[in-house]
């Protein structure tokens, strides 16, 4: 029974590390959309349809669920649907509001920049 509890306690400390790890590894675009659940957003396909509605979850492949989703067809047909999953390798864009100026993702890469640059004008660093 204990060596059984170790190897899923092991086996679920591995799938968080995984876990950890991807989130460590998602670009900036992929935080900001996660930062955007719970908030009214319009995404446009590559087929040119455009859904509007609350989004409720997203993934790191940018896959998303939205719920009372107002759906554009092409052809500019109107039709209001409860919830929709959308295929992240279908998006075209997203806009999300504009509340996300603020975001911590942003303050995160101003400091990392701001570092940056400080690095740059001290000059190059000297190998020891």
């Amino acid at each position: 029974s204990c060596l059984r509890r170790r190897t899923i306690d092991n086996k679920t400390n591995s799938f968080l590390s995984k876990a950890a790890r991807s989130m460590s590894n998602i670009g900036i675009p992929v935080k900001l959309l996660y930062e955007a659940e719970s908030m009214k957003v319009t995404v446009e396909m590559k087929n040119g349809e455009t859904y509007r509605g609350l989004l409720l979850s997203a993934e790191d492949t940018m896959n998303m669920t939205l719920s009372d989703v107002i759906r554009t067809a092409r052809n500019g047909q109107v039709s209001k649907l409860p919830s929709v999953y959308l295929r992240g390798g279908g998006v075209r864009f997203i806009a999300l509001p504009d509340v996300l100026r603020n975001a911590p993702v942003f303050k995160k890469v101003a400091n990392l920049k701001r570092k940056m640059e400080e690095d740059n004008k001290s000059g190059p660093r000297k190998k020891k």
